[in-house]
Protein backbone atom coordinates (compact mmCIF):
# COMPACT_ATOMS: atom_id res chain seq x y z
CA UNK A 1 0.00 0.00 0.00
CA UNK A 2 1.33 3.05 -0.74
CA UNK A 3 1.96 4.98 1.96
CA UNK A 4 3.95 8.45 3.26
CA UNK A 5 6.59 7.77 5.98
CA UNK A 6 8.94 10.24 7.84
CA UNK A 7 7.89 12.84 5.47
CA UNK A 8 9.03 10.09 2.51
CA UNK A 9 6.49 8.67 -0.37
CA UNK A 10 7.10 5.48 -0.98
CA UNK A 11 4.32 3.56 -2.99
CA UNK A 12 3.87 0.12 -5.04
CA UNK A 13 5.69 -1.05 -8.04
CA UNK A 14 3.86 -1.46 -11.42
CA UNK A 15 3.46 -5.01 -11.36
CA UNK A 16 1.21 -4.52 -8.11
CA UNK A 17 -0.45 -1.33 -8.80
CA UNK A 18 -4.45 -2.31 -8.59
CA UNK A 19 -5.48 -2.23 -12.75
CA UNK A 20 -8.42 -2.10 -14.42
CA UNK A 21 -10.63 -1.50 -17.94
CA UNK A 22 -13.93 -0.65 -16.76
CA UNK A 23 -14.22 1.49 -20.07
CA UNK A 24 -13.56 -1.22 -22.51
CA UNK A 25 -15.63 -3.88 -20.14
CA UNK A 26 -18.78 -1.68 -20.00
CA UNK A 27 -19.24 0.62 -23.58
CA UNK A 28 -19.72 -0.92 -27.37
CA UNK A 29 -16.23 -2.07 -28.88
CA UNK A 30 -15.35 -1.36 -32.51
CA UNK A 31 -17.30 -3.93 -34.25
CA UNK A 32 -15.09 -4.32 -36.77
CA UNK A 33 -12.26 -5.15 -33.93
CA UNK A 34 -14.76 -6.28 -31.39
CA UNK A 35 -11.72 -8.19 -28.96
CA UNK A 36 -8.17 -7.79 -27.86
CA UNK A 37 -7.53 -11.24 -30.32
CA UNK A 38 -9.10 -9.75 -33.00
CA UNK A 39 -6.94 -6.62 -33.18
CA UNK A 40 -3.84 -8.85 -32.33
CA UNK A 41 -4.98 -10.82 -35.73
CA UNK A 42 -6.10 -7.34 -37.84
CA UNK A 43 -4.06 -6.51 -40.95
CA UNK A 44 -2.58 -3.23 -40.71
CA UNK A 45 -5.46 -1.59 -43.44
CA UNK A 46 -8.32 -2.83 -41.08
CA UNK A 47 -6.29 -1.42 -37.93
CA UNK A 48 -4.37 1.30 -38.43
CA UNK A 49 -6.02 2.89 -41.67
CA UNK A 50 -8.73 5.95 -41.05
CA UNK A 51 -11.85 5.22 -41.57
CA UNK A 52 -15.72 5.83 -39.92
CA UNK A 53 -16.26 3.92 -36.74
CA UNK A 54 -19.91 3.12 -36.11
CA UNK A 55 -22.11 2.18 -32.94
CA UNK A 56 -18.72 2.15 -30.67
CA UNK A 57 -16.42 3.87 -28.29
CA UNK A 58 -13.31 2.50 -28.82
CA UNK A 59 -11.39 0.11 -30.92
CA UNK A 60 -8.90 -2.32 -29.43
CA UNK A 61 -5.29 -1.45 -30.73
CA UNK A 62 -2.25 -1.41 -29.16
CA UNK A 63 0.69 0.93 -29.24
CA UNK A 64 3.58 0.05 -32.47
CA UNK A 65 6.70 -0.58 -30.99
CA UNK A 66 9.60 1.96 -30.59
CA UNK A 67 13.45 1.54 -30.94
CA UNK A 68 15.92 2.69 -28.32
CA UNK A 69 13.53 5.28 -26.34
CA UNK A 70 15.01 7.22 -24.01
CA UNK A 71 13.11 8.40 -20.67
CA UNK A 72 13.44 12.40 -20.66
CA UNK A 73 11.29 13.32 -17.64
CA UNK A 74 8.64 12.22 -15.20
CA UNK A 75 6.42 14.14 -12.62
CA UNK A 76 7.11 13.01 -9.30
CA UNK A 77 3.51 14.41 -7.71
CA UNK A 78 2.04 12.32 -10.60
CA UNK A 79 3.70 9.62 -9.99
CA UNK A 80 2.95 9.79 -6.31
CA UNK A 81 -0.86 10.13 -7.26
CA UNK A 82 -0.80 7.47 -9.46
CA UNK A 83 0.29 5.41 -6.55
CA UNK A 84 4.12 4.29 -7.61
CA UNK A 85 6.76 4.39 -5.47
CA UNK A 86 9.85 7.19 -6.78
CA UNK A 87 11.87 4.29 -7.54
CA UNK A 88 10.00 2.69 -9.93
CA UNK A 89 10.43 5.51 -12.80
CA UNK A 90 14.07 3.82 -13.26
CA UNK A 91 13.28 0.29 -13.73
CA UNK A 92 13.40 -1.01 -17.67
CA UNK A 93 9.59 -1.99 -16.96
CA UNK A 94 8.56 1.46 -16.34
CA UNK A 95 10.76 2.31 -19.73
CA UNK A 96 9.00 -0.30 -21.65
CA UNK A 97 5.52 0.96 -20.98
CA UNK A 98 6.31 4.50 -21.29
CA UNK A 99 7.30 4.05 -24.98
CA UNK A 100 5.02 1.58 -25.64
CA UNK A 101 6.80 -1.23 -25.87
CA UNK A 102 5.08 -3.00 -23.20
CA UNK A 103 1.16 -3.52 -22.28
CA UNK A 104 -0.67 -5.77 -20.21
CA UNK A 105 -2.52 -8.24 -21.84
CA UNK A 106 -5.07 -8.86 -19.40
CA UNK A 107 -5.50 -4.92 -19.96
CA UNK A 108 -5.73 -4.61 -23.39
CA UNK A 109 -4.94 -1.27 -24.90
CA UNK A 110 -7.66 0.81 -26.78
CA UNK A 111 -8.37 3.92 -29.08
CA UNK A 112 -11.44 5.89 -27.74
CA UNK A 113 -14.14 6.99 -30.76
CA UNK A 114 -14.69 11.04 -30.02
CA UNK A 115 -16.19 14.01 -32.47
CA UNK A 116 -15.55 17.55 -31.99
CA UNK A 117 -15.06 20.93 -33.35
CA UNK A 118 -12.06 22.64 -35.16
CA UNK A 119 -11.93 26.23 -36.23
CA UNK A 120 -15.55 26.76 -35.93
CA UNK A 121 -16.78 23.84 -37.92
CA UNK A 122 -17.84 20.55 -37.01
CA UNK A 123 -15.38 17.91 -37.65
CA UNK A 124 -17.20 15.04 -37.25
CA UNK A 125 -15.38 11.68 -36.29
CA UNK A 126 -12.29 12.52 -34.61
CA UNK A 127 -10.68 10.29 -32.27
CA UNK A 128 -7.41 9.03 -30.72
CA UNK A 129 -5.34 9.11 -33.68
CA UNK A 130 -2.63 8.98 -31.65
CA UNK A 131 -3.46 7.91 -28.11
CA UNK A 132 -3.81 4.74 -26.74
CA UNK A 133 -5.23 4.07 -23.10
CA UNK A 134 -3.03 1.19 -21.57
CA UNK A 135 -5.18 0.44 -18.50
CA UNK A 136 -6.88 2.42 -15.45
CA UNK A 137 -4.90 2.60 -12.65
CA UNK A 138 -6.22 2.95 -8.81
CA UNK A 139 -4.23 4.53 -6.19
CA UNK A 140 -4.33 1.65 -3.19
CA UNK A 141 -4.17 4.85 -1.18
CA UNK A 142 -6.45 7.49 -1.99
CA UNK A 143 -8.91 4.99 -4.33
CA UNK A 144 -8.61 7.57 -6.82
CA UNK A 145 -8.82 5.71 -10.34
CA UNK A 146 -6.71 7.09 -13.62
CA UNK A 147 -6.74 6.11 -17.30
CA UNK A 148 -3.37 6.07 -18.09
CA UNK A 149 -2.73 7.08 -21.86
CA UNK A 150 0.23 7.05 -24.30
CA UNK A 151 0.29 10.18 -27.05
CA UNK A 152 2.47 9.94 -29.80
CA UNK A 153 2.42 5.89 -30.38
CA UNK A 154 1.61 5.32 -33.32
CA UNK A 155 -1.73 5.06 -35.79
CA UNK A 156 -4.98 4.19 -35.36
CA UNK A 157 -8.47 3.94 -37.18
CA UNK A 158 -9.05 7.17 -36.14
CA UNK A 159 -5.88 9.00 -37.26
CA UNK A 160 -5.93 11.40 -40.00
CA UNK A 161 -2.96 11.66 -42.16
CA UNK A 162 -1.10 9.51 -44.01
CA UNK A 163 2.53 8.59 -43.97
CA UNK A 164 4.91 10.44 -45.99
CA UNK A 165 8.62 9.56 -47.51
CA UNK A 166 10.91 12.54 -47.66
CA UNK A 167 14.60 11.91 -48.85
CA UNK A 168 16.21 9.08 -46.73
CA UNK A 169 13.40 9.39 -43.76
CA UNK A 170 10.63 7.71 -42.77
CA UNK A 171 8.09 10.41 -42.09
CA UNK A 172 5.07 8.79 -40.08
CA UNK A 173 2.12 10.36 -38.93
CA UNK A 174 0.17 9.17 -35.11
CA UNK A 175 2.58 10.42 -33.97
CA UNK A 176 4.03 13.41 -31.34
CA UNK A 177 7.10 15.53 -31.79
CA UNK A 178 9.35 16.30 -28.86
CA UNK A 179 8.76 19.94 -28.96
CA UNK A 180 4.86 19.82 -28.50
CA UNK A 181 5.02 17.25 -26.16
CA UNK A 182 7.86 18.89 -23.65
CA UNK A 183 5.20 21.58 -23.68
CA UNK A 184 2.04 19.45 -22.83
CA UNK A 185 4.20 17.98 -20.42
CA UNK A 186 5.04 21.28 -18.60
CA UNK A 187 1.91 22.73 -18.88
CA UNK A 188 -0.14 20.09 -17.27
CA UNK A 189 2.11 19.89 -14.67
CA UNK A 190 1.66 23.23 -13.77
CA UNK A 191 -1.80 23.69 -14.50
CA UNK A 192 -1.88 21.05 -11.66
CA UNK A 193 0.19 22.64 -9.58
CA UNK A 194 -1.87 26.05 -9.44
CA UNK A 195 -4.87 23.88 -8.53
CA UNK A 196 -6.57 24.06 -11.84
CA UNK A 197 -8.24 20.70 -12.82
CA UNK A 198 -6.99 18.93 -16.05
CA UNK A 199 -5.52 16.29 -17.43
CA UNK A 200 -1.78 15.00 -15.95
CA UNK A 201 1.46 14.29 -16.88
CA UNK A 202 3.42 11.45 -15.64
CA UNK A 203 6.30 10.56 -18.22
CA UNK A 204 7.86 12.32 -21.53
CA UNK A 205 9.70 9.81 -23.32
CA UNK A 206 11.97 10.93 -26.38
CA UNK A 207 12.03 8.30 -29.71
CA UNK A 208 15.74 9.47 -31.70
CA UNK A 209 15.24 7.27 -34.56
CA UNK A 210 11.97 8.45 -35.35
CA UNK A 211 10.49 11.43 -36.83
CA UNK A 212 7.30 13.49 -38.17
CA UNK A 213 6.49 16.46 -40.55
CA UNK A 214 4.86 19.35 -38.88
CA UNK A 215 6.15 23.01 -39.89
CA UNK A 216 10.17 21.07 -40.56
CA UNK A 217 11.12 17.26 -39.99
CA UNK A 218 11.18 17.01 -36.06
CA UNK A 219 11.74 14.23 -33.88
CA UNK A 220 8.83 12.02 -31.89
CA UNK A 221 7.93 11.75 -28.53
CA UNK A 222 5.98 10.30 -26.14
CA UNK A 223 4.01 11.63 -23.44
CA UNK A 224 2.66 9.54 -20.62
CA UNK A 225 -0.79 11.28 -19.58
CA UNK A 226 -3.17 10.40 -17.53
CA UNK A 227 -7.08 11.86 -16.19
CA UNK A 228 -9.62 10.40 -14.34
CA UNK A 229 -11.49 9.74 -17.29
CA UNK A 230 -10.73 10.73 -21.12
CA UNK A 231 -14.45 11.07 -22.21
CA UNK A 232 -15.05 14.69 -23.94
CA UNK A 233 -18.19 16.49 -24.45
CA UNK A 234 -16.98 15.46 -27.79
CA UNK A 235 -17.84 12.47 -26.96
CA UNK A 236 -21.29 12.90 -26.51
CA UNK A 237 -21.26 15.31 -29.71
CA UNK A 238 -20.24 12.52 -31.90
CA UNK A 239 -23.07 10.25 -31.18
CA UNK A 240 -25.84 13.43 -30.76
CA UNK A 241 -24.66 14.22 -34.47
CA UNK A 242 -25.15 10.62 -35.82
CA UNK A 243 -28.38 10.51 -34.16
CA UNK A 244 -27.55 7.41 -32.43
CA UNK A 245 -29.89 7.64 -29.06
CA UNK A 246 -28.41 4.17 -28.17
CA UNK A 247 -24.73 4.43 -27.99
CA UNK A 248 -25.39 8.00 -26.66
CA UNK A 249 -27.55 6.67 -23.75
CA UNK A 250 -24.70 3.92 -22.82
CA UNK A 251 -22.62 6.36 -22.51
CA UNK A 252 -24.49 8.51 -20.39
CA UNK A 253 -25.06 5.25 -17.97
CA UNK A 254 -21.17 4.72 -17.97
CA UNK A 255 -20.79 8.50 -16.37
CA UNK A 256 -23.31 8.35 -14.08
CA UNK A 257 -22.66 4.82 -12.88
CA UNK A 258 -18.45 4.84 -13.42
CA UNK A 259 -16.96 7.91 -13.41
CA UNK A 260 -19.13 10.43 -11.52
CA UNK A 261 -20.78 7.82 -8.94
CA UNK A 262 -24.67 8.48 -9.49
CA UNK A 263 -24.69 9.14 -5.85
CA UNK A 264 -22.73 12.45 -6.35
CA UNK A 265 -24.39 14.02 -8.69
CA UNK A 266 -26.55 17.25 -7.59
CA UNK A 267 -30.11 17.39 -7.70
CA UNK A 268 -32.08 18.06 -10.97
CA UNK A 269 -35.20 19.83 -9.17
CA UNK A 270 -38.61 18.18 -8.79
CA UNK A 271 -39.39 15.55 -11.43
CA UNK A 272 -35.71 15.21 -12.90
CA UNK A 273 -34.10 12.04 -13.62
CA UNK A 274 -30.18 11.17 -13.62
CA UNK A 275 -29.49 12.06 -16.73
CA UNK A 276 -30.50 15.87 -16.15
CA UNK A 277 -28.32 15.29 -12.93
CA UNK A 278 -25.60 14.23 -15.03
CA UNK A 279 -25.97 17.55 -17.30
CA UNK A 280 -25.86 19.46 -14.48
CA UNK A 281 -23.00 18.25 -12.78
CA UNK A 282 -20.93 18.67 -16.33
CA UNK A 283 -22.50 22.33 -16.64
CA UNK A 284 -20.99 22.97 -12.81
CA UNK A 285 -17.80 21.44 -13.52
CA UNK A 286 -17.12 23.17 -16.97
CA UNK A 287 -17.90 26.32 -15.02
CA UNK A 288 -15.88 25.85 -12.02
CA UNK A 289 -12.84 25.09 -14.11
CA UNK A 290 -13.35 28.27 -16.80
CA UNK A 291 -13.68 30.30 -13.72
CA UNK A 292 -10.24 29.07 -12.94
CA UNK A 293 -8.87 29.72 -15.98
Amino acid sequence: MSTQQNGQWTGVTLSDLPKSHVFTTHLPPDPNIPTPQASKEAVPGQLRVSRAVKSALFTYVAPQPTEKPQLLATSWKAVRDLGLKPEETETDEFLALMSGNKIYEEHYPWAQNYGGWQFGVWASQLGDGRAFSLFEGTNPTTGKRYEVQLKGGGKTPYSRFACVYLKSLLISDGNAVLRSSIREFLISEHLNALGIPTTRALALTVLPNKYALRERVETCAIVCRMAETWIRIGTFDLFRNRGDRETTRKLAEYCIQHVFGEDNLPSAGEGGNRFERLYREICLRNARTVAKW
